[in-house]
C-alpha cells in the first residue's frame, strides 16, 4: 500500500483542484480551484497558506517578480498580490463554451496551455498553445480536452494528454525553439480519463487519471509500471518534488452521498514517491 495521506486537513477542499506547482526557491506549493476561482499557495515547511479569489476560472499559476502569472478562462495575466489587479499578457478571443485549461512550464520556463470546449457534446475543436512574448501562439489543434503536459528529463520529449479520448500524446521537443513534432500515441488508455502529468528522474509518466481514483505509472515506452491507489475518485494533477508526489483532486460533478463516502474529495493528497520496488 502506497503511503498517502491529506497534505492539511484544515484548509477547505476543492471544487476542482488543478494546476499544481512547486515553487523550490521559496519551497511553497501553488495550485488552483478552477471553479471556485482561487489560487492557493501553501508552504510545506510551515504549513502557512494564502490564497487569492480571482475574477474570472483559473487554471495554472506560478509566481515571477513578486507577481502571480495567472491561466485565467480567456488569457494569460499578472495578477499583483498586493492590490488584486489583474493586468493581461496574451488574451484569446475564444468562443463561447471554450476556456483555457491546465497549463505548465516546460523545462526551459516557457508557459503552455490548452483549451477545454465544456459544453455537452463537445467536438476536436480544442487546442494546445504556447506564450510567446505577449502573444499565445497556438501550436495544434483537434483535441476534445487540451489538458496535462510534461517533459523527459533530458527535455526531448513533450507528453500532452487529451483527457476526453483517453490519449496521452507524445512528441519531439526542441527545447530551443520551443517546437513540437513527430506526433504519437503513447499510451491509449480504455475507458481512462488521463488528466495532469509530470515525470520522474527516470523517464517514467505519472499521469492523474480522472474519475478513476488512481494515478497511473508509464515507461517512456507507454508500458504501465505502476498505479497509485488514491481515496477519491477524482484526481487532476501532480507535481513531484524529491520523494513527495502532490496531488490535487476534484469533488466536481459528486453527488451529495458520493461526497459522503468520500470526505476528502478535493483535497490534496500527498504521496510516497518512488513506489516500493519501483528505483
Amino acid at each position: 500500500m502506497t503511503d498517502i495521506k491529506v497534505l492539511d486537513d484544515r484548509l477547505p477542499p476543492d471544487q476542482l483542484g488543478e494546476g499544481a506547482f512547486w515553487d523550490g526557491e521559496a519551497g511553497a506549493l501553488y495550485w488552483v480551484d478552477i471553479e471556485r476561482y482561487v489560487v492557493h499557495r501553501y508552504y510545506v515547511e510551515t504549513a502557512a497558506h494564502q490564497s487569492w479569489k480571482l475574477s474570472k476560472h483559473v487554471s495554472f499559476a506560478y509566481p515571477q517578480d513578486g507577481h502571480l502569472i495567472l491561466c485565467l478562462a480567456d488569457g494569460v495575466y499578472r495578477f499583483d498580490p498586493e492590490t488584486g489587479i489583474e493586468t493581461p499578457i496574451a488574451v484569446l478571443n475564444l468562443p463561447n463554451d471554450y476556456r483555457l485549461n491546465d497549463g505548465k512550464l516546460d523545462p526551459f520556463g516557457r508557459l503552455w496551455l490548452g483549451t477545454i470546449n465544456t459544453s455537452e457534446d463537445p467536438a476536436e475543436t480544442a487546442a494546445l498553445y504556447v506564450l510567446r512574448g505577449d502573444v499565445l501562439e497556438e501550436v495544434e489543434s483537434g483535441y476534445v480536452n487540451a489538458n496535462g503536459k510534461a517533459w523527459s528529463p533530458d527535455g526531448k520529449v513533450m507528453y500532452h494528454a487529451d483527457t476526453d479520448r483517453g490519449t496521452i500524446w507524445q512528441y519531439d521537443y526542441d527545447g530551443e525553439t520551443g517546437t513540437v513534432t513527430g506526433k504519437r500515441v503513447l499510451v491509449k488508455i480504455p475507458e481512462g480519463n488521463p488528466d495532469g502529468l509530470c515525470t520522474d528522474q527516470n523517464g517514467n509518466i505519472i499521469a492523474a487519471m480522472y474519475g478513476d481514483g488512481c494515478l497511473k505509472v508509464y515507461s517512456f515506452r507507454g508500458d504501465e509500471k505502476a498505479q497509485i491507489d488514491l481515496p477519491v475518485s477524482n484526481p487532476t494533477s501532480c507535481v513531484l518534488v524529491g520523494s513527495n508526489l502532490y496531488v490535487t483532486t476534484a469533488y466536481d460533478g459528486l453527488t451529495e452521498e458520493e461526497r459522503k463516502q468520500a470526505p476528502d474529495a478535493g483535497r490534496v493528497f500527498v504521496a510516497r514517491y518512488p513506489l516500493p520496488n519501483d528505483g
